[in-house]
């Protein structure tokens, strides 16, 4: 059976993929022949498909976290409905200054007749009608990151970093460098997420200068994610996908 992860961009997904062919043995394959499900590129989607034992696992970056409904109305839905394509639906997406409860509700009404019953890092049941007529059970997940403050992956990451006393020094330094210039740095960062990205940039050109230049999923790769205990307690139930 199929089960799918519905992140926000490619380096959420890059992320998400590393992590769980660490943690859990998932590993990258080419898609079923009988689901295309098709990234626009030019929209800043992307689909990653993974394989363990018996199952099958897409993870997509949706190009935004306004687009989660779109694609999933677009690309997800119709495949629901004609051959209950997926048993199990996940969704990894960025706090950031939300309400968490406002996030809930949006995701009951954007992935609606499919996904209706949704709670924070709690696996829920759906049930829903096919084109047969039939009812259909998928169960769904969310997971808001940070869990407990606003923020989004970068915050993660940075947490994650901070797991060690020397690297901790590293993050603190590198924010409060970001948090100094960026009054002369406006037109830049002139937006909290991009300020975050910021402290995360900084951050890894302390730590790996001579990877400055290296494409994001190679700065990603070279970290030992799995090792992490904040990102073990943040996707816990994710793991279970």
């Amino acid at each position: 059976m199929n089960r799918l992860i519905l992140c926000e961009g490619k380096t959420d997904a890059i992320l998400l993929s590393y992590y769980l062919e660490s943690t859990c043995g998932w590993t990258h394959q080419d898609a079923p022949k009988n689901l295309a499900i098709k990234a626009n590129e030019r929209k800043g989607e992307s689909v990653y498909w993974y394989h363990k034992n018996d199952e099958n696992l897409l993870i997509c970056g949706v190009g935004g976290k306004n687009n989660f409904g779109s694609f999933f109305r677009e690309k997800i839905l119709p495949a629901m409905v004609d051959s209950d394509a997926f048993l199990r639906i996940a969704v990894v997406i960025d706090r950031d200054d939300q309400e968490e409860q406002s996030i809930l509700d949006s995701f009951r009404l954007e992935f609606r007749p499919i996904i209706t019953n949704v709670e924070s890092d709690i696996w829920v049941s759906n049930y829903y009608e096919n084109s047969y007529k039939q009812e259909s059970l998928a169960d769904f997940l969310l997971v808001v990151i940070p869990a407990d403050k606003e923020g989004a992956l970068e915050t993660l990451l940075l947490d994650a970093i901070s797991e060690n006393e020397y690297d901790e020094a590293i993050v603190k330094r590198s924010v409060a460098y970001v948090n100094e210039i960026q009054p002369l740095a406006d037109v830049y960062i002139h937006k909290n997420r991009l300020k975050l990205k910021a402290c995360l940039g900084v951050t890894w050109a302390i730590q790996s200068p001579e990877k400055v230049f290296s494409f994001i999923d190679t700065q990603i790769r070279s970290v030992k994610w799995e090792d992490s205990q904040v990102l073990s307690e943040c996707f816990q139930q994710l793991k279970n996908i």
